[in-house]
């Protein structure tokens, strides 16, 4: 009974609402981001979010490894020909001519003659992000 009371009070007084340590922390919001603190990876910067826009090799997993990448080289298992090396990535500027080594997953294995964006297919005008810093990036 007397739990009843306390608990009537709490909800009649006007001002700060409370909470259990867990509600805080699955409703907290850092970044600003829309994403609490149990979801975001990084809950310091906006850009990154689980389902964000995540441009290929600008070394930040933007999206919370919602595409694994294995190697960690970000670019995401499907997309990499070689999803266990790291320096081995569509791309990769470790490509030379004719060394036997397709660095580049362009089937050859030469420097190329065009530009690689690395942009994100499913949000192709999605900018660098130009830090990550100090979060959970995987």
């Amino acid at each position: 009974m007397r739990g009843l009371i306390v608990a009537a009070l709490f909800m009649a007084l006007p001002g700060c609402v409370y909470v259990t340590k867990a509600e805080f922390e699955e409703y907290w919001d850092n970044d600003g981001d829309g994403w609490p603190l149990d979801d975001d990876c990084n809950d310091d910067n906006v850009d990154i979010y689980p389902h964000a826009p995540d441009v290929r090799g600008d070394g930040c997993d933007a999206d919370c490894g919602r595409e694994e990448d294995s190697d960690g080289d970000d670019w995401p298992d499907l997309s990499d020909c070689e999803p266990d090396d790291p320096d081995i990535h569509p791309c990769s500027k470790l490509e030379v001519n004719d060394d036997n080594v397709d660095h580049d997953c362009d089937g050859l294995t030469t420097v190329r003659p065009d530009a690689c964006p690395g942009k994100d297919p499913d949000f192709p005008d999605a900018q660098p992000i130009a830090q990550c810093g100090g979060g959970d990036e995987e």
